[in-house]
């Protein structure tokens, strides 16, 4: 097992390299960077962040999808900031400790009287997002606390008429043989953490969005579940993200993976990692409705579902549809509570419970599951 001295210093040098092809990239890749929302996280790694959007199609219906974020989106959302210390002494604390998998320590970094910690409406927004962090409690072991910092952000409308109604993701990446691992994970496979390391996951959510705060992840008419939205996105937080880049084939950080990257395959049919292929083929790759997702406990979820294939199905539309690709089962296949939680679009009424091809894919990313952990309703 790697320490994490030797692990510091090969994220020193990943973000001395990371640095250098950033200068040397021009400014034209900047522009890219920013178009496609890209953070830069304090090890210098270069992450998609994803947020559920929502908007109103022709028919007036409200609809709802997972996508990566824009850069002004990202400002806007202050995402990857950090809160001063003398605003942590006095931000409110939470501990989400289900008795059956691993705890998740949730601070409210909001000042007085907003957002989470509006008088009014703050307490139930408290309920919701650790009821949220409960899902993933009851299903997922651990000896290290995860820790999550959630703030609210008011969002303006977009030129496409679309609303941010909550972003989540992971504040950090960290080597651990050679491949970038979220920090939430990286504590539990070196069973300690960094200290240092305020915050693993970071979540926001728009206070100005007709929430239903109900804690089973329900929701009534035009109304949209906290509990079900974030619960989604936590997942990107825990590790369910890529970092192909699908104008160039390569991997944003080339040539470090995701961890997540390391299970994406064309087809079903045999073993071809994506991130062992030709650029050019990837950029075909990406778009080919043909990406599934190859690890051990994913393959043995995926045939016992009711929606059975050889592989777990990856969303890869024609357009590439930038963070709703690859970061998604396919949205098709798998459109119903009992398999999609982690589904780019909405399909209905949410739970406060997680699927068993979620969790199958956070088994094969690293994460140790409970042992006949009560997943979504009517398996």
């Amino acid at each position: 097992m790697q320490t994490f001295r030797r692990t510091r210093f090969s994220i020193l040098l990943t973000a001395v390299a990371a640095a250098v092809l950033w200068v040397v990239s021009g400014t034209s890749d900047t522009l890219t960077a920013a178009r496609q929302g890209v953070h830069i996280t304090p090890n210098g790694f270069r992450t998609p962040i994803m947020g559920m959007k929502q908007t109103r199609d022709s028919s007036g219906t409200l609809v709802t999808w997972c996508g990566q974020l824009s850069m002004p989106q990202v400002d806007a959302v202050r995402f990857g900031r950090r809160a001063s210390r003398a605003m942590m002494r006095i931000s409110p604390l939470a501990l989400v400790d289900t008795q059956a998998g691993v705890k998740f320590e949730v601070v409210y970094t909001d000042p007085q009287g907003v957002g989470f910690n509006d008088n009014a409406e703050g307490p139930a927004r408290r309920r919701a997002l650790e009821a949220a962090a409960a899902a993933w409690s009851r299903v997922i072991r651990g000896d290290v606390t995860i820790r999550i910092h959630a703030t609210m952000e008011a969002q303006e409308e977009t030129a496409d008429g679309s609303t941010l109604l909550a972003v989540a993701g992971p504040v950090d990446f960290w080597l651990i043989n050679d491949v970038a691992t979220p920090s939430a994970l990286a504590w539990q496979i070196q069973r300690r953490r960094n200290e240092d390391v305020e915050a693993d996951i970071e979540v926001t959510a728009n206070p100005d969005i007709n929430w239903e705060y109900a804690t089973n992840g329900e929701s009534g008419r035009d109304k949209v579940s906290f509990v079900y939205t974030l619960i989604h996105e936590i997942g990107h937080g825990l590790g369910f993200v890529d970092s192909f880049d699908p104008e160039t084939g390569t991997l944003m950080n080339d040539p470090v993976p995701f961890i997540y990257d390391t299970f994406v395959n064309r087809t079903s049919g045999r073993n071809l990692p994506v991130m062992r292929r030709p650029d050019h083929e990837v950029r075909d790759d990406l778009i080919s409705n043909d990406l599934f997702f190859n690890g051990p406990a994913a393959i043995a979820a995926s045939g016992r579902s009711i929606r059975p294939l050889p592989m777990i199905k990856l969303y890869a539309p024609n357009p590439y549809e930038a963070g709703s690709s690859v970061s998604h089962v396919d949205q098709d296949t798998y459109a119903d509570i009992r398999t999609g939680l982690m589904a780019p679009r909405d399909f209905g009424a949410g739970t406060d419970r997680i699927d068993t091809l979620t969790l199958a894919i956070m088994k094969d990313l690293g994460y140790e599951l409970v042992p006949n952990a009560v997943t979504t309703r009517k398996q």
